[in-house]
């Protein structure tokens, strides 16, 4: 396995394992930049009790995430616009990379390890590179469980838009390369 990718964290991971048979509970959300979404969030997290939170588009300031406790594990990608949170103590996860729009950690459940990657594409921007960057991971863990929870502005009706649009035909071409 290429490990290059990992400059975040050492190889073997130290991380803890979930003891319960209990599913994963992971909250995906893009908080559309807003103080007030932000906000909420603490309190939604304490009705539904997430094990993880994958963000996008959070409320930054003074490069913090205003509202979010401080016993909640944080990670963002480099441009502060996708984030993981890990509000449950039963978790410990590893850092496996920080790019400029996706971040990527690894849990262990009692099942098996596994890698979880938030992710954010602006419309202004190319998908292409933000679709790389998550590739990256992948590709360096090909046996591998893997989720992700991505907000990567592209427009199909097979998502419930009216129309298609550029963007989501590179991100139905990823989607259909990894089933």
């Amino acid at each position: 396995m290429d490990n290059s990718i990992f400059e975040n964290t050492q190889f073997p991971y130290n991380i803890a394992i979930q003891s319960s048979n209990e599913p994963l509970k992971i909250l995906q959300i893009n908080l559309a930049r807003a103080k007030a979404a932000t906000n909420q969030l603490q309190e939604t997290a304490s009705t539904i009790k997430p094990d993880v939170i994958l963000m996008q588009e959070q409320y930054i300031n003074n490069n913090v995430i205003p509202g979010i406790p401080q016993t909640w594990k944080t990670f963002s990608s480099s441009n502060q616009k996708a984030a993981i949170l890990i509000p449950s103590s039963k978790l410990r996860p590893a850092l496996l990379a920080t790019k400029v729009n996706m971040v990527a950690l690894k849990i262990q459940t009692s099942s098996f390890p596994t890698t979880i990657i938030s992710a954010y594409s602006s419309p202004a921007q190319n998908v292409y590179t933000t679709l790389q960057e998550i590739q990256e991971i992948i590709s360096s863990l090909p046996e591998e469980k893997i989720i992700i929870g991505a907000d990567l502005n592209g427009h199909n009706t097979l998502w419930c838009y009216r129309s298609n649009d550029n963007q989501s035909k590179d991100i139905l071409d990823f989607i259909l390369a990894k089933t």
